[in-house]
């Protein structure tokens, strides 16, 4: 697609129901209006409008797609802009951001707007797929968590909306239900797996925080099967977002590796709940979708490889 060429018509959801998000259509409408774009459609709504919104912004045939909210919200404006072959932007109204700050590397919306419609041209997006048993693809920008502390997410919502009494007693419930869960095995690329069985393993994206800085690889946390309490403490870091503090961990670097599991094996892709049957291979996508956003900062030798990069 030649972008400079296309029409450059925008098109926004707005997610009302993520932690700091409002109506900010005006604002947006005279920034696009000063970097030479027309009018944008606006979608605003609640979580529980997620879907007409989105079937709306697929119908509306833009060239360049917008979400404000949350990584959840972002991740699925960027699906709809996948599927139509256009660039979006992603714009910081959650409470973690944390595609936004690796994209544009600050959590003020308009900073991150001006910022994304100040590039020439789009650049690919690098993200994480994990592909199912059944060869199904379900890609993920920030990260991904599979193990049984990811039933402490919903705990850790409330507890980020002020609600403690509800975050600790959805903790303990959540800890209770632990016992059911079937052990991890991992195994980096086509290698063999690795006997040990773990607890959780977190998955990092490139530039998605502090300690993935290699545009060609994910940042990976291992984490060996505990009980108890070390389980209580593992959940409670999984749901304050501090891991790697919560006990000894193995970290690895990897651009595709294969997990199984005996049982069913509970996900959150982008902080969204999901369930894999079987063996799931992940891998690094460094063309999964466009964005629109400045390359990273930081350069790397290999990243002149990269595709779309300038030389």
């Amino acid at each position: 697609m030649n972008f400079q060429s296309a029409p450059r018509k925008p098109v926004v959801l707005t997610n009302l129901s993520s932690s700091s998000s409002e109506d900010i259509s005006g604002a947006l409408t005279s920034i696009f209006e000063r970097f030479g774009y027309g009018r944008p459609e606006m979608f605003v709504g609640r979580s529980e409008d997620m879907g007409s919104m989105m079937d709306g912004m697929r119908e509306a045939g833009g060239d360049l797609l917008v979400s404000y909210g949350g990584d959840g919200t972002a991740a699925a404006v960027a699906s709809i802009a996948r599927e139509q072959d256009v660039p979006f932007i992603a714009l910081p109204g959650g409470t973690m951001n944390m595609l936004m700050g690796g994209l544009y590397g600050s959590d003020d919306w308009q900073e991150c707007l001006m910022r994304g419609l100040a590039v020439a041209q789009p650049r690919p997006m690098t993200a994480g797929v994990v592909t199912d048993a059944d060869g199904r693809d379900h890609p993920f920008l920030v990260g991904c968590m599979m193990g049984k502390p990811t039933r402490m997410s919903e705990a850790r919502e409330e507890l980020r909306d002020g609600r403690v009494m509800e975050a600790a007693k959805g903790a303990v419930d959540a800890l209770k239900r632990t016992s059911d869960s079937a052990p991890l095995y991992f195994a980096l690329n086509d290698g063999d797996y690795d006997g040990r069985p773990l607890e959780l393993i977190n998955v990092t994206c490139p530039f998605m925080d502090g300690e993935s800085l290699d545009p060609d690889a994910f940042d990976l946390t291992l984490f060996d099967t505990v009980t108890g309490g070390a389980t209580l403490s593992l959940g409670l870091s999984a749901m304050l977002g501090n891991l790697r503090q919560s006990q000894e961990v193995e970290t690895v670097q990897t651009d595709r590796f294969r997990m199984r599991a005996d049982r069913p094996m509970e996900a959150l892709l982008d902080g969204e709940p999901h369930t894999f049957d079987g063996e799931v291979t992940i891998r690094l996508d460094k063309a999964c979708g466009q964005v629109m956003a400045p390359w990273p900062a930081m350069s790397f030798p290999s990243a002149k490889a990269m595709p779309g990069r300038p030389a």
